[in-house]
């Protein structure tokens, strides 16, 4: 059996437990500045940066009650803060290693923006954002098939690598409540017993090693697309006579990752900035395309994109050399070779999956995060959406009052509404790359929106506000509002049209 790993204070000995109310800022009461400081740099390089050591009490309702948490990627850890400020005992199991041990993790090379919507459930718990400058988001720089570029600049947004933000995380949990929420790592969940609250953990691969059995008085499933808890979720509700519905759609790409390359491509825009950025270098179809975004050692690394299937006809560099001169303008000659190099090298993985399900708990379980309501990168929503998810388990544990066994179906008639309105969007923006145009209805409701929802936005402002719903993803507004407001608009613009089809037919009567 693993052990449990448990963090030493800067000064302490390995095992001794940092007092249960870390003091205010930086400096650990107690101890030596420096020595804090290089505590929180060394374990915590994903990003090196410093994270706010508050400890803001939100009250303990639950005190004495245990949550096990099945999963340590950035919902979990959050899930699991938000759950140690209510008072819970909290364990975290993960399947996989920690992210800084991992050595065929690359997630290193696949980042995720850290938008208001995901920054609030942080800003909630007292948080503070890295402030290293290199993690601050410039913005994206999009290079079309022609090497045309365009500059879409971004102010308040922070980007990480997702193992940089799933580490970071994980040490701000560790530091915030080291007396109550412990992590286990390379432990799955096998069985999970839910009228009897127990799961029992096992080493994954089916490696000889003792299982662990775990009491629980709330278990909280973010184990990802593939969730293990999702899964025991669906056996129950079929046990007892249930309806328990999953949808899992396939994205149809699948990408490689590259690392690690230098060279100056910042726009003018960008120049003498200090910041983060994302190159997004799309072809002529619409499933192949390539990223760069940059690091903070000044080095880039990124993605290659096809198609599902795409990868089994490359096999030698020279198939990805001859695939990249032939697809993408504006992308570095001398990257082309050692981008290709990597890429022979390298197993493809899938480009996100869809989830929905009919509900998001069972009896003293919730689901969250990609385990409930996974989408595709189309709108970078996946991440955000999952702490936003944590923000609202937060609501559901205020109002359940102590009440453990209140908590998941509240979570569910608060959250479910908007988990189905936002695969519904993630699923529509998928009829970009369908482009069947006019033909496809999603790309028409899409389209109406955003056109309309710009016109009225400029005549009445004070009514239909700044910009269309679509467009202010990152705000904060419901996914529910905005499925609303697309459908507003899409039968809104078909009156338009047929109001100006009847005015010019009665027209054209007049004249003949």
């Amino acid at each position: 059996m693993l052990p449990v790993v448990k963090t030493a204070a800067p000064g302490s000995t390995a095992g001794e437990l940092v007092p249960d109310v870390p003091p205010s800022g930086v400096s650990f009461e107690g101890y030596d500045k420096g020595a804090a400081e290089r505590y929180m740099r060394e374990q915590n390089p994903y990003p090196r940066a410093l994270a706010s050591v508050d400890d803001g009490d939100g009250g303990a309702l639950f005190t004495g009650k245990r949550a096990v948490v099945v999963g340590a990627g950035p919902a979990g850890s959050t899930a699991a803060m938000f759950l140690a400020r209510q008072g819970f005992q909290v364990e975290v199991y993960e399947r996989r290693p920690e992210p800084k041990n991992d050595p065929v993790d690359t997630g290193r090379a696949y980042i995720i923006i850290l938008i208001p919507r995901g920054q609030a459930a942080l800003k909630e718990l007292g948080i503070k954002l890295p402030v290293d400058e290199h993690f601050r988001s410039l913005g994206t720089v999009s290079h079309n098939a022609k090497g045309k570029t365009r500059v879409s600049k971004e102010e308040g947004n922070v980007t990480f690598s997702r193992s940089g933000l799933a580490q970071w995380l994980i040490d701000t949990a560790r530091r915030r409540y080291p007396g109550r929420i412990t992590y286990t790592f390379n432990l799955a969940a096998e069985e999970i017993d839910f009228k009897n609250k127990k799961i029992r953990f096992g080493t994954p691969g089916g490696i000889m090693s003792p299982s662990r059995n775990v009491s629980y008085d709330l278990l909280v499933g973010t184990d990802g697309v593939a969730s293990q808890v999702r899964g025991a979720l669906a056996g129950y509700w079929s046990r007892e006579g249930q309806p328990y519905n999953v949808e899992v759609d396939d994205s149809g790409r699948e990408y490689k990752v590259y690392m690690g390359l230098k060279g100056d491509i910042e726009p003018p825009e960008f120049e003498g900035k200090t910041g983060a950025s994302l190159h997004l270098y799309t072809s002529d179809d619409p499933f192949t395309s390539f990223t760069a975004h940059s690091n903070p050692d000044g080095t880039y690394s990124g993605t290659f994109s096809l198609q599902t299937g795409g990868f089994k006809d490359l096999h030698a560099p020279a198939d990805y050399e001859a695939l990249m001169k032939a697809k993408f303008k504006g992308v570095p000659e001398d990257w082309i070779p050692a981008v290709a190099q990597q890429l022979a090298a390298a197993p493809a993985s899938p480009a996100g999956k869809r989830v929905r399900v009919s509900r998001m708990w069972g009896p003293g379980t919730v689901l969250l995060g990609d385990a409930a309501h996974a989408v595709t990168p189309v709108f970078g929503q996946g991440a955000n959406s999952a702490l936003e998810s944590c923000l609202v388990l937060n609501q559901a544990l205020t109002e359940a009052k102590g009440n453990v066994d209140a908590v998941p179906e509240r979570f569910n008639e608060l959250r479910l509404e908007d988990a189905h309105s936002l695969y519904e969007l993630d699923r529509k923006a998928y009829s970009f790359f369908r482009r069947k145009g006019p033909f496809d209805p999603d790309f028409l409701q899409l389209l109406a929106h955003v056109i309309l929802g710009t016109i009225l936005s400029k005549i009445v402002p004070f009514i239909y506000g700044s910009r269309p719903a679509l467009l202010r993803l990152g705000s904060g507004i419901p996914y529910s509002q905005i499925t609303a407001a697309v459908t507003r608009d899409a039968k809104l613009a078909a009156v338009l049209l047929l109001a100006l089809i009847a005015f010019t037919a009665a027209k054209l009567c007049k004249l003949i």
